[in-house]
């Protein structure tokens, strides 16, 4: 019984005998590439859609503190006003009736509260309109998904 031994060798083909790349080097080159591509839309996407969330979450935190803030400003200047409004009524009782010192005081602080309450209304709508960076991302988050 003989034993014999045979040496393969393996050889990796790159390209053509030319030097260029053949046939399956450039379509596992393309395919690489549009992997390659892929990932990386893929992670854009995802990174768009943190930094959206983060400006929505920014966007909150500063409306929360301008309500807070405004809140107990609110409340403080609205116990100033009702003291400074019976003096008032008081003062003016002692010129004419007392009722009809009540109306006039309370209508004139009716007619400047409904005026602040409508400026802070136009205020508070430009603090939730989106920008236009947040449209964009809106935008491109929709057409990737299609």
């Amino acid at each position: 019984m003989s034993t014999e031994t045979y040496q393969v060798e393996v050889v990796q083909r790159t390209g053509t005998p030319s030097g260029e790349p053949d046939a399956v080097s450039r379509e596992r080159e393309l395919s690489a590439i549009v992997t390659h591509m892929w990932d990386n839309a893929e992670n854009l996407a995802r990174q768009e859609m943190k930094l959206g969330l983060k400006e929505i979450d920014l966007r909150v935190d500063r409306l929360k503190q301008a309500l807070i803030f405004g809140s107990v400003g609110g409340l403080t200047v609205y116990a100033g006003i009702l003291v400074l409004l019976a003096a008032a009524v008081l003062g003016l009782a002692t010129v004419m009736a007392p009722w009809l010192a009540a109306l006039i005081v309370g209508g004139l602080v009716t007619a400047g509260g409904a005026t602040m309450l409508m400026r802070g209304e136009q205020k508070a709508e430009g603090v939730v309109k989106p920008d236009e960076h947040s449209r964009r991302t809106v935008r491109a988050m929709k057409e990737a998904v299609k």
